[in-house]
């Protein structure tokens, strides 16, 4: 009997205390929330901060203030007791402490939800006009392969008919000495190594009909190269993405001696070939006029004695 005695006085005793902690424990807990917090809670002028707040139970938007004027304000409800929002510290703020307050309507009994924070401001932001950025400049991708003189017309050759002198009937008996045929030795090339404006050709001289190449460099990449000699257009090309090209060089007009030829690139390179212009007269060919003559003047004679 005493021990079940025992048991309900250590019940009721429990029981009790239990009461007496939860309500000193709702005392404490206030059922209100408001408060405001910033991060950074100092900095210059015109800098940006952050405000971190709770207000529960809260109705409506929760608006900001700096000093009394408006600054920021959330959207907040009873579902939706905290937040963050970012504001910017005024650009004529002098240093000094500022007030931050947050308020809104409590949604339970219709008054005022109030809670602020303190702002210290240190000076001004200084602010750096952005630089003004050059775009880099592109240099156009400029073809490897030369293109062969693309809507270019060519002039025929007109071929050279080799000119024949003949040498009138003589009385003077035929010559024992032969003339000797023209020299068509080609002159030796030159041994000085071409400078830079200098337009490189393949052989020092031609004949009618034999093919020349002229070759150039430090011309503007990509430009159109136009050869000419003697006022007359004589070849063309493109210059690759080194500034050199090789094109072939055909004269129009054939007359013997030194000719320069200029190519104009961007730059101008001169160059000059000898024409060689062989005739097909000389001392063999005076000798057989005159022995056909003999033998015709002898037949006439056997003839009419």
């Amino acid at each position: 009997m005493r021990i079940v005695v025992r048991l309900i006085f250590a019940a009721v005793t429990g029981l009790l205390l239990l009461v007496a902690l939860v309500g000193a424990g709702n005392a404490q807990q206030s059922p209100y929330q408001s408060t405001v917090g910033l991060k950074p809670s100092s900095g210059a002028a015109g800098s940006s901060f952050t405000i971190s707040w709770n207000f529960y139970p809260c109705k409506g938007p929760v608006s900001f203030t700096w000093s009394g004027a408006p600054l920021a304000s959330a959207n907040a409800s009873p579902q939706v007791p905290s937040g963050q929002v970012t504001a910017t510290v005024p650009g004529n703020a002098t240093p000094g402490s500022y007030p931050v307050s947050g308020s809104c309507t409590n949604a339970r009994t219709g008054g005022p939800l109030t809670g602020s924070a303190t702002f210290r401001v240190t000076g001004t932001v200084t602010t750096v006009p952005p630089t003004t950025k050059v775009p880099p400049t592109t240099k156009p991708t400029v073809p490897v392969t030369t293109p062969t003189r693309p809507g270019t017309t060519t002039t025929p050759t007109t071929p050279t008919t080799p000119v024949t002198t003949t040498t009138p009937p003589t009385t003077t008996p035929p010559s024992t000495t032969d003339s000797p045929p023209p020299s068509t030795d080609v002159p030796a090339p030159s041994s000085t190594p071409a400078g830079p404006n200098d337009l490189i050709l393949d052989r020092p001289s031609v004949q009618p009909g034999d093919r020349l190449s002229a070759t150039g460099k430090g011309c503007v990449p990509g430009k159109a190269v136009t050869l000419t000699s003697d006022g007359e257009r004589v070849g063309s090309a493109y210059a690759d993405d080194t500034g050199a090209f090789t094109t072939a060089v055909e004269f129009t007009r054939i007359e013997a001696g030194r000719h320069t030829i200029v190519a104009d690139c961007g730059v101008r390179l001169t160059g000059a070939v000898e024409q060689v212009v062989t005739s097909s007269s000389g001392g063999h060919g005076g000798t057989l006029v005159v022995l056909v003559f003999f033998v015709l003047a002898g037949i006439t004679v056997l003839r009419f004695p």
